[in-house]
């Protein structure tokens, strides 16, 4: 048995105050699963770790987790090491030392990873620099106008740039563990481990069929509230940057370069994401026609709502219809 400890790869999940419990048990039993089915001694040694002092750590639904090292007492070496997600607001209360840590032990794994917003602590530490990352569909804008050195795509469940791994909104980490396994022990094991946790090996679709193309509206600035509160009920109708820097009482210039500031991205790519959004709606809760609904999200045509849907969702309406329905 001591022998077969020697051969597990230990994996780190790296646990912050209010983790989402999904960020840290889906991986989790995806890799202890692979130990119960793998009978030839190789394996995993799984660790939950803490990216703070303190071992004890309240999970987002306060649950406690109990870790058993820190970042400060880690006495063995590391194979993967996975940063799973957590609330923004407590993005900002992490001191220095977990960014150092991770600076530092780079080097020393082999591979490194996130989990939902687990992104965001990897993109400070400078780890993403010029990379290929996802990260949950809801904060993908917030992510790439933070760290603009980042190529953010939020379709796939989870993207590899050479050893970096990151994933989508929570059950993604789950998707990024079974492609992790899959990499260590072959496809028959993790399909093995993917049928006995009810999964689908590779999910099919992709993660943004599931929200909305635009952030929240909580999560908007003032600026562009107001902004959208205008162009919320026009959507139908054509309506270009002068029409909308005419109703706030601004120069094209000057509201363009406001409202890229504010928003993270340009007047027009906003509209086109609302149009977006409000073709996904109709899809979703009418049976309202293709043609109905290109001509009230202001498309002109079924060929540019078909083309925006593969753009950013690499499906075609009709495809994003009938798996939304699917899933009822």
């Amino acid at each position: 048995m001591q022998e077969k400890n020697k051969q597990k790869k230990n994996i780190v999940l790296l646990v912050l105050p209010e983790v989402q419990l999904l960020d840290v048990a889906g991986p989790c039993d995806v890799f202890t699963a692979a130990n119960f089915f793998n009978t030839s001694g190789f394996g995993y040694q799984v660790h939950m770790v803490s990216g703070t002092s303190e071992k004890t750590i309240y999970s987002s639904s306060g649950m406690p987790l109990i870790c058993s090292h820190t970042i400060y007492d880690i006495d063995f070496p590391i194979d993967t090491l996975l940063v799973a997600g957590t609330e923004l607001k407590v993005l900002e209360k992490i001191t220095s030392d977990l960014y150092h840590y991770l600076q530092n032990i780079i080097t020393k794994v082999r591979r490194i990873g996130s989990v939902c917003v687990g992104a965001f602590v990897l993109a400070e530490a400078g780890i993403l620099k010029g990379k290929q990352v996802t990260t949950h569909w809801k904060y993908a804008d917030i992510l790439q106008k933070n760290y603009p050195d980042l190529n953010v795509n939020i379709n796939p469940f989870f993207i590899k740039d050479q050893q970096i791994y990151t994933s989508g909104g929570v059950s993604s980490g789950m998707d990024l563990a079974l492609a992790l396994l899959e990499e260590d022990f072959g496809k028959p094991l993790a399909s093995e481990v993917a049928k006995h946790l009810v999964l689908h090996l590779k999910r099919p679709g992709v993660q943004t069929q599931f929200g909305n193309a635009l952030p929240d509206y909580e999560m908007l600035s003032s600026f562009t509230k107001e902004v959208r509160d205008w162009l919320k009920d026009k959507l139908e109708q054509p309506i270009n940057i002068e029409n909308i820097a005419e109703s706030m009482n601004m120069s094209v210039r000057n509201f363009s370069r406001v409202f890229l500031k504010e928003s993270g991205m340009t007047p027009g790519k906003f509209l086109e994401k609302m149009r977006l959004d409000q073709a996904k709606n109709l899809l979703e809760y009418t049976d309202m026609s293709l043609e109905l609904i290109a001509e009230k999200c202001g498309f002109g045509s079924i060929v540019s709502l078909r083309r925006l849907f593969f753009k950013y969702l690499s499906l075609s309406p009709a495809q994003y219809r009938k798996n939304s329905k699917s899933t009822e």
